[in-house]
C-alpha cells in the first residue's frame, strides 16, 4: 500500500516507519499539511496517516477536505490522550481507524489491516447490492437494520466461498432472491442457476419406480439431467426438508463424491444451495431429515429475520416498493404520515412480499395516489368511512381474509410442510399450491 504519513514524530520515524517498509508498504514522509492533502488527491495515494496534533488549522479539516475532494483511501489518525474527542470526531468524519500515541508498530499496522478488510467488505456489500438492483430484486438491499446489513456482509463473503450454502427464514422473506443474488455474485454468476420446489417434488432424486409410503409411485424428474443443467452453475432446493427419505439417502450419495459439491464426472461441477423455513436441526431431531445431509448443506448458514423483527426497514421499504408503482405508472405516489405508522406496526405475516403486494395494490388503485391509512386493506378498520369506501365490507374480501388465515395456521401446524397443509385444510395440493400464489404465501 501507497501510504502518506503527516507530521511523524521522530519516535515515530524510528520505530514504525521501518516496520511499514518490511511489512511492504512504500512509505511517503511529509510535513506541510497542505502540501500532503495536494499530495494525497493528485498521486493516487492508497492510505493516509494522519497525527492529530501535526497542524495548526487541524488535522480534521484536512480530513474533511480530502474526503470531499473524493479522496478514498484508507485514513488512520494518531493521537494522545488529549486528543481523544478529535479521534472520535475524526471517525465520525471519516476516518477509518484510530492509534493512541505513542504508537507501537503491531499496533499500527493491524489498524490498517482492519481498515483494509472493513473497505473491502464495504465494496463486498456495494458490489452486492449493485448485483442485486441489477437484477431486480431490490427488496434485500433496503436495509437500514443492522441484523440485515449485517447479514449482507456475510452473504457477500460466502459468495465468493463456492461452498454449500443453508438460507433459513419465514415465506416471503427473500431466501430465493438471496441464494440467486449470491450465485450473480460468484465465479458461477455467468452460468445456470436452476431453482427447484422440493415441497413439489418430493421424490426429485428418488429413483424411478421407487413406491412412496403410502404404496403409489412417484414420477420424479431426472436427476442426471438436472445436474447437467446446473453443471458450473448453482442448484437450488427449496424448501429442502420437503424431500422425501429415499431423495435424501440419493442426494447424500450424490454430494459424497467430491467435495460436497457431486460426483465424479462431467457434470459434477455444482454449487449447493437450499432454503427451508423451518429449522432443519429440529426436523433432524424428529427423525424428517438426515443429520448427515444437514452437515453437508450447511458450510455456510444465513437466516433471514422476519419483517416483524426489523420494522426501521419498512419506511424504506414502502418508500421504494411506492416508487417502483410511480416510475411503472408515470405519476406521483406518496405515503401519508398516518399510514406509514400503520404499516410499521402491523405484524406482516407475509413479510416483504406481503408488504410489496398491499402496497403496490393500494398505489394502483387508488385514484389520487396520495395513499392514506384507509387505502391499505389491512389497515383498514370495517366500522369506519374509509373502510366502507375501500370495500371491507364486501363479502369477498372477508371470505378471502378467513382463507388466508386459515392457510396461514394449517401451515404453522405443519411446519410448513404444504402436502400435510393440505390434508389439514381437506384441500388437494394442487388447490393449496394456487391459493398461496393468489395470497401472496408462495
Amino acid at each position: 500500500m501507497r501510504l502518506l504519513i503527516l507530521d511523524p514524530d521522530d519516535q515515530f520515524h524510528r520505530t514504525v516507519c521501518p516496520a511499514l517498509d518490511e511489512a511492504g508498504h512504500e512509505v511517503l514522509l511529509r510535513r506541510d499539511p497542505e502540501a500532503a492533502l495536494v499530495e494525497a488527491q493528485a498521486s493516487g495515494v492508497e492510505g493516509l496517516i494522519l497525527d492529530l496534533e501535526a497542524s495548526e488549522s487541524g488535522v480534521l479539516n484536512i480530513l474533511r477536505r480530502y474526503r470531499a475532494g473524493g479522496g478514498s483511501g484508507i485514513v488512520v489518525v494518531l493521537g494522545g490522550a488529549l486528543t481523544a474527542p478529535l479521534a472520535t470526531q475524526a471517525l465520525r468524519e471519516g476516518a477509518d481507524g484510530f492509534v493512541r500515541k505513542p504508537a507501537l508498530p503491531e499496533e499500527v499496522l493491524l489498524a490498517l489491516r482492519q481498515a483494509e478488510e472493513r473497505e473491502r467488505l464495504r465494496q463486498e456489500v456495494a458490489r452486492l447490492r449493485a448485483t442485486l438492483g441489477a437484477r431486480g430484486l431490490e427488496p434485500l438491499v433496503v436495509a437500514e437494520d443492522p441484523k440485515m446489513r449485517g447479514l449482507l456482509e456475510l452473504a457477500a463473503r460466502a459468495a465468493a466461498a463456492d461452498t454449500s450454502v443453508l438460507i433459513c427464514g419465514e415465506r416471503g422473506t427473500g431466501k430465493a432472491l438471496l441464494a440467486q443474488a449470491m450465485h450473480r455474485f460468484s465465479r458461477r454468476g455467468d452460468a445456470a442457476f436452476v431453482a427447484v420446489d422440493c415441497d413439489a417434488a418430493p421424490d426429485l432424486f428418488a429413483p424411478s419406480g421407487e413406491r412412496a409410503p403410502d404404496g403409489s409411485v412417484p414420477s420424479p424428474g431426472d436427476p442426471q439431467s438436472l445436474w447437467r443443467s446446473a453443471n458450473r452453475g448453482t442448484l437450488l432446493l427449496e424448501q429442502v426438508a420437503a424431500l422425501s427419505a429415499e431423495s435424501q439417502i440419493q442426494l447424500l450419495s450424490r454430494l459424497g463424491g467430491r467435495n460436497g459439491n457431486g460426483s465424479h464426472g462431467p457434470e459434477a461441477d455444482v454449487r449447493l444451495m437450499a432454503t427451508s423455513r423451518t429449522p432443519l436441526d429440529t426436523a433432524v431431531g424428529e427423525g424428517r431429515f438426515r443429520a448427515e445431509l444437514l452437515q453437508r448443506l450447511e458450510a455456510t448458514t444465513l437466516v433471514l429475520p422476519p419483517l416483524r423483527e426489523r420494522q426501521e426497514d419498512i419506511p424504506a421499504l414502502v418508500t421504494h416498493f411506492a416508487q417502483h408503482v410511480a416510475s411503472r405508472t408515470g405519476r406521483p405516489v406518496s405515503i401519508t404520515p398516518h399510514a406509514l405508522a400503520g404499516l410499521q406496526a402491523y405484524t406482516w405475516p407475509g413479510n416483504v412480499r406481503e408488504l410489496r403486494q398491499v402496497v403496490e395494490r393500494a398505489a394502483m388503485l387508488s385514484p389520487t395516489g396520495k395513499l392514506d391509512r384507509g387505502d391499505f386493506q389491512v389497515l383498514a378498520d370495517p366500522g369506519s368511512p374509509a373502510g366502507v369506501a375501500s370495500g371491507v365490507l364486501a363479502l369477498k374480501p372477508q371470505v378471502e381474509a378467513v382463507e388466508r388465515e386459515a392457510i396461514v395456521r394449517a401451515l404453522q401446524a405443519t411446519k410448513g410442510t404444504r402436502r400435510e397443509a393440505a390434508e389439514l385444510l381437506q384441500v388437494s395440493l394442487r388447490t393449496l399450491f394456487y391459493k398461496l400464489r393468489r395470497y401472496g404465501l408462495a
